[in-house]
């Protein structure tokens, strides 16, 4: 009876033991099977993007910012934005999600684009930016923004002196722009003079125009009587894997010009161009024939 109890145990054993052993078999395939379809679903999913991961965009203070996310049209998936610094949701689909009114999707249909807008663009806006695509797993993309403040730059020395009676041409630049200010402004000792033709003043844009080949940019001269006015819709520039944000084509110099200079002219004059730091010169202006003089260390009255 011992016996046959001890051989019972015995066979117990090995069907339990065996049972294991299958149990073990087939949470390896399970396991396998479903790492082979996570696999696969990384794949698809990535494949939704045609954004590439890690695009730098750079946009200037106060300025528009476009965040680019370009999906496939045969995607399924419902497209988020998320600030990743603090996880804050800002959109989800075509709503907004954050308090901020600064942020808004900008989606054209039947195209996949699915843009983070960002108008005023604010220093503490810098930072990373996920787009994510509410499939399993989820899979995401992540843009790098980047905030320069642009300046102006007037040609030539702080301080210039001048003959009375000649023409003075003073020429501004943006640098660090990433789109077109909306005007500049001139300033004569804290004095707009844009429109001061009864004066003297006269103010023009000369517009360079852009174009992207080869990874090079060249320019085209256009003169446009706009005193300081320039307008046009948002553009982007992409080459290898960095995006420059533009208002517009166009790369302004501002020219003022005065043909006949008198006395009262002198004094300090300001470029000032929307969302861009100003620049400053003083101008001296000198009676008669002095300036001469004065470069000769002769004496005159």
């Amino acid at each position: 009876m011992i016996n046959l109890l001890r051989f019972d145990s015995n066979k117990l054993f090995l069907v339990v033991v065996t049972i294991m052993l299958i149990f073990q078999k087939i949470n390896s395939d399970v396991a396998k099977a479903s790492n082979s379809n996570i696999q696969n679903q990384i794949t698809t999913s990535q494949s939704h993007f045609i954004t590439k991961n890690s695009t730098r965009i750079i946009a200037q203070k106060g300025g528009l910012a476009i965040l680019p996310c370009v999906i496939k049209q045969n995607s399924p998936a419902t497209v988020s934005w998320i600030r990743k610094k603090d996880f804050q949701l800002l959109t989800v689909g075509l709503s907004t999600h954050s308090s901020d009114k600064r942020f808004l999707v900008e989606h054209t249909r039947h195209m996949g684009h699915w843009s983070l807008r960002i108008k005023s663009v604010r220093d503490d806006d810098q930072g990373f930016y996920e787009c994510q695509l509410s499939i399993y797993p989820t899979q995401s993309i992540f843009i790098e923004l980047r905030v320069v403040e642009a300046v102006a730059e007037i040609a030539g020395t702080s301080d210039l002196h001048i003959d009375e009676g000649s023409t003075l041409r003073l020429e501004c630049k943006l640098k660090r722009a990433t789109e077109n200010p909306s005007f500049i402004f001139w300033y004569h000792n804290n004095k707009m003079v844009n429109y001061d033709l009864q004066n003297g003043f006269s103010v023009k844009s000369i517009n360079n125009e852009a174009s992207n080949t080869n990874n090079e940019f060249h320019t085209k001269d256009k003169t446009a009587n706009t005193h300081g006015q320039n307008s046009g819709r948002s553009y982007r520039i992409s080459y290898n894997n960095l995006t420059i944000n533009s208002g517009t084509t166009k790369i302004s110099l501002s020219i003022l010009t005065i043909k006949k200079v008198y006395m009262s002219h002198g004094g300090n004059y300001t470029c000032a161009p929307a969302n861009a730091k100003p620049s400053s010169i003083t101008v001296h202006v000198l009676h008669g024939n002095i300036h001469y003089c004065l470069s000769k260390k002769m004496y005159c009255y």
